[in-house]
């Protein structure tokens, strides 16, 4: 009984350090994002923080370079924990990422330092290594809510990720995913209005109309899961010198930003506004936004990848919407979640996210779109762990 209380205790302090961290961060994309729209010339440094970046993970990195899928091993299989240097080198490799115009999200990045906080105060307090197992785990919950604000989304995550410790990491994920999420909501950071779902007007064709727009999200996160994995493996091959790698990324997101312009820098949220606005979107911004993506992630730089698949996914539907005769926020909002949901193989969170941001009026939808885009995704290597 003590144990538990202390595993409950210091996911509650897990997740107030992740709310607090989380705060910070979603500060710092803010101030990045709006620093490098208002100084155009920003982009122009993207090589210097791609090898600055790449140098720093290259040298000092450790098991930091692990990301997202080395955090999410760990919470099954404990063998070093998650170190204290992946949040300040997550963080500020985000931020500086973010400032030049890297095409990188923010969700993996703060799992990344959820779990890092999270694990060293479970070190520092002496839990043993099963308990750090449980915190971890847990922490994936805390990550969710604090920089995106859906703790419920933050707890499904957890339970589909750690599947051979559900039980044991259920009540933790819960207190670290709400309390990270209140203490973000404490401090004063507004995550935005989410657009609630009317009830959809159900007709015989739209079944088939969700379904069909399910298999299409499905198969561009087919496309964005292996295009990601080429590049690396591709790179990795060709260029020796990791901290190289991001400064080829940052030649060919300059270049593209000249030929395309640079609605695809960043997090690109104005992008899936419009969708989600009904506003119209052209054939060509879901590739593009992943050709980007792709180029960033692939070559090296630092950051989630959830955010840019929103917006993949969202402008899809937003492209979609007007040939399949159907409401463009409805294939938006759910495209948006099943894009990110099909490429790492998490149906479930998918469903509970999109009704916990869009309304219950999204359920039924969900289901539909999130089925079909799970099974046209094939099998899932968003997190596949490479150690």
């Amino acid at each position: 009984m003590l144990a538990r209380l202390r595993v409950l205790l210091f996911a509650a302090i897990g997740g107030a350090l992740t709310g607090l961290i989380s705060y910070s961060f979603l500060k710092g994309l803010d101030w990045a994002t709006r620093t490098r729209v208002a100084h155009g010339w920003l982009l122009w440094l993207l090589p210097v923080v791609g090898l600055v970046v790449g140098a720093v993970y290259f040298y000092w990195g450790g098991h930091a370079k692990g990301g997202t899928p080395y955090v999410i091993e760990q919470g099954h299989i404990f063998t070093h924990g998650v170190p204290a240097r992946m949040a300040p080198l997550i963080w500020g490799g985000s931020v500086a990422g973010h400032l030049a115009g890297a095409s990188v999200g923010r969700e993996g990045a703060a799992l990344q330092m959820a779990g890092s906080v999270t694990d060293t105060a479970a070190r520092l307090g002496g839990l043993s290594d099963a308990e750090r197992r449980t915190l971890i785990a847990a922490s994936l919950a805390g990550g969710w809510g604090g920089v995106f604000g859906v703790p419920f989304t933050g707890i499904a995550f957890t339970l589909q990720m750690t599947p051979k410790h559900r039980l044991r990491a259920l009540a933790p994920a819960a207190v670290s995913a709400f309390v990270a999420a209140w203490v973000v909501d404490l401090l004063g950071y507004d995550m935005g209005v989410r657009p609630h779902l009317p009830a959809p007007n159900w007709t015989i064709g739209l079944p088939c109309k969700l379904l069909l727009a399910g298999v299409s999200f499905g198969l561009v996160a087919r496309v964005f899961v292996g295009s990601l994995h080429r590049v690396k493996a591709k790179l990795g091959h060709w260029v020796k010198w990791p901290p190289a790698r991001p400064i080829i990324g940052a030649a060919a997101t300059i270049g593209l930003a000249v030929l395309v312009g640079r609605d695809y820098l960043g997090l690109s949220t104005p992008l899936l506004a419009d969708a989600f606005a009904d506003a119209h979107i052209d054939w060509y911004d879901p590739l593009l936004k992943l050709v980007f993506t792709v180029i960033a992630l692939g070559t090296g730089f630092v950051g989630g990848e959830v955010l840019p698949l929103f917006v993949i996914g969202g402008t899809l539907g937003g492209a979609l919407a007007p040939g399949l005769h159907v409401s463009g926020p409805l294939l938006a909002t759910t495209g948006s979640v099943a894009a990110f949901s099909s490429a790492a193989g998490v149906a479930l969170t998918g469903l509970v996210l999109t009704v916990e941001q869009f309304g219950w009026n999204s359920l039924l939808p969900a289901v539909l779109v999130g089925v079909a885009a799970h099974f046209a995704a094939g099998k899932p290597g968003l997190y596949v762990t490479h150690h």
